[in-house]
């Protein structure tokens, strides 16, 4: 085992030793699908939301540099329109590219609700991603119920631990599709 390898592994363990009192493992699915304690769920919206803050301040400190895969994933930085504050809100997520387009997962670490970046994309669709200090703005769509029976296997081959928070959350999670936004004549 190289040392990335290792250093991933080892921030996963402690991760979900203290999250949940468990080791996990992000690169199989282990088939575990027991609900989370209230308790572990508290743990886990603590922990996400201090690894949000530090994400999004490393990324945008270093332009880019830094921050870019957590525990080997690709990170990009999705900036929506708060649906009720108008303000921007910027979350860093997991994603992976197919054909020109970014596919994320609004799987909010397996809570039983979506995610707030998914309602405010219903709302406002527009959004701006910047991923290794480049920032562009793309036009956001859920995908159809063809497109998440297609999408969801190859997203779950690049990222297995997303099923195992799938089957926990009891849950479907909703995909986005992010693209270019098209011209007046069509044109991206």
């Amino acid at each position: 085992m190289g040392m990335k390898a290792f250093v991933r592994k080892a921030t996963a363990n402690i991760l979900g030793l203290f999250v949940v009192g468990e080791t996990i493992d992000l690169e199989i699915r282990r088939g575990v699908t027991q609900r989370h304690t209230e308790r572990q769920i508290r743990r886990f919206a603590m922990v996400k939301k201090w690894i949000t803050r530090s994400n999004v301040w490393l990324l945008r400190v270093s332009r880019g540099r830094l921050g870019n895969s957590f525990l080997g994933r690709p990170v990009l930085l999705l900036t929506t329109c708060g649906r009720q504050s108008g303000l921007p809100r910027t979350q860093p997520l997991f994603y992976m590219e197919e054909e020109g387009s970014i596919i994320l997962v609004a799987s909010n670490g397996g809570d039983p609700r979506d995610p707030l970046w998914l309602s405010n994309i219903r709302a406002q669709p527009e959004v701006r991603v910047t991923r290794l200090g480049l920032t562009q703005t793309l036009q956001a769509r859920l995908a159809t119920d063809e497109e998440r029976s297609a999408l969801w296997p190859r997203l779950t081959q690049v990222f297995p631990y997303w099923q195992e928070v799938a089957d926990r959350s009891e849950r479907v999670f909703p995909l986005v599709i992010l693209a270019p936004q098209a011209g007046p004549d069509g044109s991206e």
